[in-house]
This record gives C-alpha cells, structure tokens and sequence, in this order.
C-alpha cells in the first residue's frame, strides 16, 4: 500500500506504480516488505520510513535498482509515471515476450498437466 493511502492523502494512478515497484522488491525477495510483521506495524513503517528496496542490494543490477528507486519514491509528484517506466532501460533492455513460452512449457512438463 502506497504511503498516501495510508496516511488517507487524495491519490491517483500513482498508487499502482508504487504497488508495481512492492511487487518487484517481492519478486526479488521472495516475499514483500515486511512480510513478518503484523499489518499494522507494516503500514507504519510503509507511511512513516524510508521507501522498502530489496533487501540484498548488491543482488541486483544498477539499473534495477534506478527502475525501484523512481517507482518507490515517497512523493507521488516526483514519482514516476506508468508513461516514463514504460521508456525506462530497464524495460527497454527486456526480451520479447515470446521468450517466455519456453519458460512456460518446461515448466508444465515438469510438474505434469494441472497447469
């Protein structure tokens, strides 16, 4: 949850980058920021404390890192836009799609047909 949502501030569209930038820190962590504690408590830190980022830093690229760092910025006004993270290199660099198809079907083939 954004900090302005949080914090019951008005918001707009911004929330879902900053949801988009939450998933990203879970996806190279495994679970989301401050996964163990309780809700309340996660808010709190989410409202009040430096933006989340994962917690291994060194893990991943430097342009990963600029990529969370313009989608976890606290202010929504200097946060970035869907339009801007759309021209950023870190997608830029990014394969087709249809690179994942392989992914896919080596995956159904190893854990058989209830995908």
């Amino acid at each position: 949850m954004a900090p302005e949502v949080i914090s019951k501030s008005p918001y707009g569209t911004e929330v879902d980058v900053w949801s988009m930038g939450i998933m990203v820190v879970e996806m190279v962590d495994g679970e989301p920021p401050y996964f163990s504690e309780t809700p309340v408590a996660a808010m709190k830190r989410l409202r009040d404390e430096p933006a989340p980022t994962v917690r291994n830093i060194s893990q991943i690229s430097p342009v990963l890192k600029d990529f969370l760092d313009r989608m976890l910025t606290r202010d929504p006004l200097e946060r970035a836009s869907a339009t801007d993270l759309l021209e950023h290199p870190f997608l830029l660099q990014s394969g087709s799609p249809q690179c994942l198809v392989p992914l896919v079907e080596q995956y159904r083939k190893r854990i058989g047909h209830y995908c």
